[in-house]
């Protein structure tokens, strides 16, 4: 993770699956607490399981919440909004390039 300027840039590569989701969501709550704006940088991910949209729901209903924002990197906004749609979450997730 990357803290500048009230902005957290998270980096995710590979596949995601429930135990690196664990790690994800430490990195997204660190970033939560330290900066306004979060960005998520997936343009190296290849897969996404439950987990981690569930993940994704709370820490968004979380920075709303505190009046913060999480953002796609403009790479990972393609992937991240066709994976969301067919997962199932379109209503339940925001996917906003930064």
């Amino acid at each position: 993770m990357d803290l500048q300027k009230n902005q957290g840039t998270i980096f995710i590569n590979g596949d995601v699956t429930l135990n690196e989701s664990i790690k994800i969501k430490e990195l997204l709550s660190q970033a939560i607490n330290n900066a306004n704006k979060i960005i998520i940088d997936m343009k190296n991910v290849s897969y996404l399981d439950l987990s981690f949209f569930q993940l994704l729901f709370a820490a968004q209903k979380k920075a709303k919440a505190l009046q913060k924002a999480i953002f796609f990197e403009d790479s990972s906004l393609e992937f991240i909004k066709s994976s969301v749609h067919e997962a199932g979450f379109s209503r339940a997730i925001m996917v906003h390039a930064r």
